[in-house]
């Protein structure tokens, strides 16, 4: 299993739009399976008042391919799960992170 992680703010930075394309194009390779994991400045920008912006948009994107989604606080998005980074960690073969 590969494991994205997404961590850079959506608001300083698009490198995040490189790890959900990365995400997708794994998935739809289904060469490896793809787990992504929104961290830090990332997670925190999933909230309520952002639902609507670009970068909530494109993870959506993620749950069209059934990729599963963790990150290590709650989110207003029905679709990703709390669970820790090491816990991902510990089945992944590789790790990126944008």
């Amino acid at each position: 299993m590969i494991l994205i992680v997404i961590s850079t703010s959506p608001l300083k930075s698009g490198v995040y739009i490189q790890g959900i394309e990365a995400a997708l194009n794994i998935a739809e390779s289904e060469s490896e399976s793809v787990t992504v994991f929104l961290d830090s400045e990332f997670s925190l920008s999933v909230n309520e008042e952002t639902k609507g912006d670009e970068h909530v948009k494109r993870l959506k994107q993620l749950f069209l391919l059934d990729i599963d989604v963790y990150s290590d606080r709650p989110l207003c998005l029905d679709n990703i799960s709390c669970l820790s980074r090491k816990e991902l960690q510990k089945n992944a073969d590789k790790e990126v992170v944008f």
